[in-house]
């Protein structure tokens, strides 16, 4: 923190760093474990935290004495994806599930990451199992590639990557020429493809979602278990999102960026 920040930007990046926690836990967190997590004193974290009760961004359990995301980041949450165009989308994605029986959803950009926005969960016995908020590397997913080969100045982005990209499977992308190679293809074919490299054993289309300038909003991923994803269907399906993203488009919001 510099002497120039303004007034209360220690704090609010503090809170801020809280709700993060919350919103990417896999269930409650007591005070101590948020202090230990944020780094903070346990007097700290534990006026941030009910500062935040108070405003409905956190609640807390009174049987575990524990804390998870409040109602008021639900309030957010669904303003945001009104502002983004989101809650339109969803018959969209209920459609292509319905036509595939696969999982489908809906990721937007932030930063180095996919994060998944809005999802619809295939009922097939096998299937892959994600939940909404989380985050993964661009270039290990379908929605990453799709959203950076029509992104502006993509190039200078794979550039400025570090000579080893980091891996999640065997299968992922190893170095920026890899990456900038699969974008082009992207752009070549329209939509992109997951090859198990963001999770071993499922195969993913992702389709950009472009605004009037034609720079990509968000992407519209399906991902399937890779023993029912023969390449084949990786075209198929491929095509369909690219057409199911084209009718999404036309609930993005102009000039929105996917970048920070």
């Amino acid at each position: 923190m510099t002497d120039h920040a303004p007034a209360g930007t220690q704090a609010v990046g503090r809170a801020l760093s809280v709700l993060k926690l919350l919103g990417s836990a896999t269930g409650e967190l007591s005070g101590a474990e948020i202090a230990n997590a944020v780094g903070l004193s346990s007097g700290t974290a534990n006026r941030i935290i009910r500062a935040l009760v108070a405003e409905d961004f956190i609640a807390r359990n009174p049987r575990t004495d524990c804390y998870y995301l409040g109602s008021g980041t639900v309030l957010l949450g669904q303003a945001a994806q009104r502002g983004f165009g989101i809650d339109k989308m969803l018959p969209l994605l209920e459609q292509l599930n319905a036509e595939t029986g696969e999982s489908v959803n809906l990721s937007i950009r932030d930063g180095d990451e996919s994060v998944v926005m809005l999802r619809v969960q295939s009922t097939l016995p096998l299937r892959f199992e994600q939940r909404t908020g989380a985050r993964f590397p661009l270039h290990t997913t379908a929605s990453g590639k799709a959203i950076l080969a029509f992104t502006p100045r993509w190039e200078d982005y794979v550039a400025a990557l570090p000579p080893r990209l980091q891996k999640l499977t065997p299968h992922t992308l190893e170095t920026p020429q890899e990456l900038e190679q699969a974008i082009a293809a992207v752009r070549k074919r329209g939509y992109s493809i997951d090859e198990q490299e963001n999770v071993d054993g499922v195969r993913s289309v992702g389709a950009p979602i472009l605004d009037s300038a034609g720079n990509a909003q968000a992407a519209l991923v399906v991902q399937v278990p890779a023993v029912r994803m023969p390449k084949g269907r990786v075209r198929e399906l491929g095509e369909r999102a690219v057409q199911i993203a084209a009718e999404a488009a036309w609930f993005v919001p102009v000039n929105r960026t996917t970048s920070r």
